[in-house]
């Protein structure tokens, strides 16, 4: 033991009364830190600002072009299918409208100033030439000058009222009355724009196979999509979590029950249940989320009970059971943060394939909503003229794409913004 001089000690300060210093900077609370750490990952920034766009845009987008004609009139909608993209302001781009046409060069002789864009040489020996056309003034063309309409009574008499209010000629050619309609040769698009007041032919993806807007179309299914997986995800998420952390706080007998329960549900065969639930009860979208829920919230679960049985034995729960807290305070309070950041991760990444599941079940025709589209509906026409019309996969193809990279992102960036070991670290 080494023995020292009291008088060798001096005090530094012994003229005023020294204080500990206060904080400068404000506490941070867990949720408060999670976001700051979250807005220093670039990526998943990015990713969170795509995602909010593609969510607004499903809200918006199927509004966001007048354009009612497909619901009103099937007829005349038909003769507007698989017309190409067309953006004014693009089409340097590639959105001009164009089309690669193959004919014989008798086609494509006489027609109007404008309608060719680029001539081509001959394709095979039969004489056959490649020719790229303004598509949309070609399909006027060929619409008001090469074949006959036939109009209904209503039909011809609006035509001919509003060529006397206006003095300008949609009839080019009449036949008469044939059959119940009047046979004539007519501007169409004039037509139609007069007498079902379209009045924009400038289809920023394209139409489909049966005239409509493939802008409002991708944007209609993308909000299908979108309300079936978080209808499923909330459903899945609320379900798994409370039966996942009852069975593993409490474990024993109660753990064993729901973890057999859960056993002869996972053996069910997804496909069975969603092939009779939609033979019993229809094509609705009620009957998909059901098929998708009844499975769905057994990986949840599993995942969730594996984390409370991690945490619930750490020191800090002891003690938070030792000065009284309730069951339900430790489990919501101290354990299911700590299993936060590895919950959101999965529940994130459980959105975008419940919409990929959605759209592949649409694909192969499953699933066929009588009264809605969905982007896999969009997919499956698509493939069948994809060697004319290949717009019709590109555009719902990146929009998938898209979906399911920006949710892998931002699902990265959330598990580690909520990994509490990582509070406090400065990269």
């Amino acid at each position: 033991m080494i023995k020292v001089n009291k008088e060798q000690f001096e005090f530094v300060q012994s003229d005023q009364v020294i204080y500990d210093e206060k904080f400068q900077t404000k506490p941070i609370g867990y949720y408060k830190d999670a976001f700051i750490r979250f807005r220093k990952n670039k990526a998943s920034v990015v990713a969170a600002i795509i995602l909010i766009f593609i969510i607004l845009m499903s809200i918006v987008g199927p509004h966001f072009k007048s354009y009612s004609l497909p619901q009103e009139n099937a007829k005349w909608s038909m003769r507007l299918a698989q017309l190409p993209p067309r953006v004014p302001g693009l089409q340097w781009l590639g959105f001009d409208g164009s089309r690669e046409l193959e004919g014989f060069p008798g086609r494509f002789e006489g027609l109007p100033e404008g309608i060719v864009i680029k001539k081509g040489t001959k394709t095979n020996a039969i004489g056959q030439i490649k020719v790229t056309v303004d598509y949309y003034k070609f399909r006027n063309y060929e619409l008001s000058y090469e074949s006959y309409t036939s109009l209904n009574q209503s039909e011809y008499d609006a035509v001919k009222e509003y060529e006397q209010k206006t003095g300008e000629t949609l009839i080019i050619e009449e036949r008469g009355l044939v059959e119940g309609s009047y046979r004539v040769k007519i501007h169409f698009f004039e037509f139609l724009q007069a007498i079902y007041g379209v009045e924009n032919y400038n289809f920023w993806f394209g139409t489909d196979n049966f005239g409509k807007d493939l802008f409002t179309e991708l944007w209609s299914g993308a909000q299908l999509s979108l309300l079936i997986a978080f209808g499923v995800s909330l459903i899945n998420i609320f379900v798994g979590v409370i039966v996942g952390s009852i069975s593993g706080y409490y474990g024993g007998t109660l753990d064993l029950i729901i973890e057999r329960f859960s056993e002869i549900l996972s053996g069910l065969p997804f496909m069975a249940i969603l092939t009779l639930l939609l033979l019993r009860y229809g094509m609705e979208v009620w009957v998909v989320i059901l098929a998708f829920t009844l499975t769905g919230w057994l990986g949840i679960s599993s995942l969730t009970r594996s984390q409370f049985y991690r945490y619930k034995n750490r020191e800090y729960v002891l003690a938070a059971r030792t000065l009284g807290a309730n069951d339900v305070r430790i489990m919501s309070r101290h354990i299911f943060p700590s299993a936060m950041g590895t919950l959101i991760t999965s529940v994130v990444l459980y959105v975008p394939s419940v919409i990929f599941s959605e759209s592949t079940y649409s694909y192969l025709g499953i699933i066929n909503y009588s009264k809605v589209t969905s982007v896999g509906k969009i997919l499956s026409a698509g493939q069948a003229v994809m060697k004319e019309s290949f717009y019709m996969v590109l555009f719902p193809s990146i929009f998938i794409s898209l979906l399911m990279l920006s949710f892998n992102l931002f699902g990265n960036g959330l598990r580690d913004a909520f990994n509490p070991s990582l509070r406090g670290v400065e990269e």
